[in-house]
């Protein structure tokens, strides 16, 4: 047989069966995450399945910390928990010896030089880290992440792809749950960077041989017939490229935006979904064009950097921009050493303030405040794109806690004809993410005061004001359908960031800025001298 890779065919990345976010596929953060996070939940769950059920059975309880097995059942969750146990003993250590150290700095780590505790430094740490002092004498690991991932943590062989026939609406919330095995799914134990993951991505476009390639990737027979239901023989709808002269805006969903102008074409934060999804229509990654000129990574939080969309982007996309790490600290993980280490060679980092020239498009990385709960983290940026003699920012999910950092920069942004920001304005608190990787645990009344969210309406139609926007659009709310298993969100037009939305819309229309929301699909031009259609 052969065929194409379908367009409802859904690939899910994961490492020990758990979905790979960022900070789940860096070898030091994922051990963390391992040991404080998901051991943990596996354990709880074992223990008493239906404490978990019980929770999981209220509908606002969905993006909870509670293992939901879906159809694979408890026995499933007790096998994963001593597969991993056994598997997975080079993340536990690595987790374990920088807690060890951790309380070795704190024990002795008192502005003495750091220069004899060296020779204490467990195995899995030497060569990889570097003793530290900050300027107020708090002493920490500095981590070379290039050569981390050259030591066993790194555990490719721990990786999964795994084929879903068509997005699940049902799959439980990836940051509590696993990913089991289950009907209609087929796991290719293939890590990452392996160039036949390219092969199979490469048949969206272009048909194979399905049989020969499921020889090569290992697919075991009484998985063969799952595999082939994955392909189809009918051709991909192919992309049209804008040749209007003027620049062509498409919404993907989230913070997932495709610009285009005369062909060459831009796209922000790739969460892409897929066709078939029982959803109405949007756009999906079949609806990209065959190649990508420039993918722009405003940060590294999971539904901004998808690994999901990124890998089968890979060999499809001329240069990857992303925001550069201060280098080394925990929270702090470096998302192009990520990224190469993943397979990915086309990879540019840009400091705040910085510019590079692609095509006719120009990005400038411009600093980014708010979201990470308050952590030195700096491998973030709000991109501003220049593609058509227009101006594009994507302020992400920023908070604008002082906006006299966009009066400085305002030279270095000129005009802004579409700000695009997120309204997340409630957020999680800031441990549901960062948790695993702090030295001690935040009191709770702190991790809520440092939540992981975004603008309110009135500090975001401020920050239009200030930057002279010609149009605002609201995005990044994590509201679309299909990304649920993502979020832990959906639309409720009684939540606070809609309610927050529709106040931003009264407030601009006052300046006589028209603001909306972009919500499943949406298309805009803007032409050289008018307004976007």
């Amino acid at each position: 047989m052969r065929g194409y890779l379908s367009p409802t065919t859904v690939v899910q990345p994961l490492i020990h069966r758990w979905y790979a976010v960022p900070f789940v596929a860096a070898p030091h953060t994922g051990g963390l995450n391992l040991v404080k996070r998901h051991l943990p939940a596996l354990r709880s769950y074992v223990e008493a399945p239906e404490k978990h059920a019980r929770a999981l059975a209220h509908p606002r309880m969905f993006g909870a910390p509670y293992v939901d097995p879906g159809a694979a059942g408890p026995e499933a969750v007790a096998e994963l928990l001593d597969r991993t146990l056994r598997e997975a003993e080079p993340r536990v250590r690595l987790a374990e010896d920088i807690e060890t150290t951790r309380r070795t700095l704190a024990e002795h780590a008192d502005g003495r030089a750091l220069s004899p505790l060296y020779e204490k430094l467990p195995p899995s740490l030497r060569g990889v880290s570097e003793l530290v002092y900050d300027t107020g004498n708090h002493a920490s690991l500095r981590f070379f992440e290039s050569l981390l991932y050259r030591t066993p943590a790194a555990q490719p062989e721990a990786e999964t792809v795994s084929l879903l026939e068509r997005h699940d609406p049902a799959q439980p919330f990836v940051y509590s749950s696993p990913v089991l095995p289950g009907p209609g799914r087929v796991d290719l134990a293939v890590p990452f960077a392996s160039e036949l993951l390219d092969e199979l991505f490469a048949a969206r476009l272009t048909p194979v041989d399905v049989d020969d390639l499921a020889g090569r990737l290992g697919v075991a027979e009484d998985q063969r017939a799952g595999f082939r239901r994955m392909f189809t023989e009918r051709p991909p709808r192919r992309y049209e490229p804008n040749l209007t002269g003027e620049v062509r805006v498409r919404y993907f969903g989230h913070a997932s935006v495709l610009l285009d102008f005369g062909g060459f074409t831009v796209l922000t934060d790739p969460t892409l979904g897929y066709d078939g999804d029982g959803f109405e229509a949007h756009y999906s990654i079949a609806d990209l064009p065959e190649t990508v000129d420039v993918v722009v990574l405003s940060h590294g939080h999971s539904d901004h950097f998808s690994l999901e969309t990124l890998l089968q982007l890979r060999r499809r996309v001329g240069v990857f921009v992303v925001p550069q790490s201060s280098g080394g600290s925990l929270a702090d993980i470096g998302l192009r050493a990520l990224l190469e280490h993943h397979g990915f060679e086309n990879v540019v980092e840009l400091a705040d303030l910085r510019s590079i020239e692609l095509g006719p498009a120009r990005v400038t990385a411009l600093p980014f405040l708010g979201e990470h709960g308050e952590l030195d983290i700096r491998a973030k940026m709000v991109p501003l794109v220049r593609l058509g003699g227009r101006g594009f920012l994507f302020a992400t999910d920023t908070s604008p806690v002082d906006p006299t950092l966009y009066d400085l920069v305002a030279a270095d942004i000129g005009r802004v004809d579409a700000l695009f920001i997120g309204l997340e304005c409630v957020g999680a608190p800031m441990s549901w993410l960062y948790g695993p990787l702090l030295d001690e645990p935040l009191a709770r009344e702190h991790s809520v005061e440092r939540g992981l969210r975004g603008s309110f309406a009135g500090p975001a139609d401020r920050l239009a004001g200030r930057l002279g926007a010609r149009r605002i659009f609201v995005y990044a709310l994590g509201i679309e359908p299909w990304l649920k298993h993502l979020t832990g969100c959906w639309y409720d037009p009684e939540a606070e960031q809609l309610r927050q939305e529709a106040l931003l819309r009264e407030l601009a229309a006052e300046r006589g800025v028209p603001s909306e929301l972009l919500h499943i699909t949406a298309e805009r031009f803007w032409s050289v001298r008018d307004e976007p259609r």
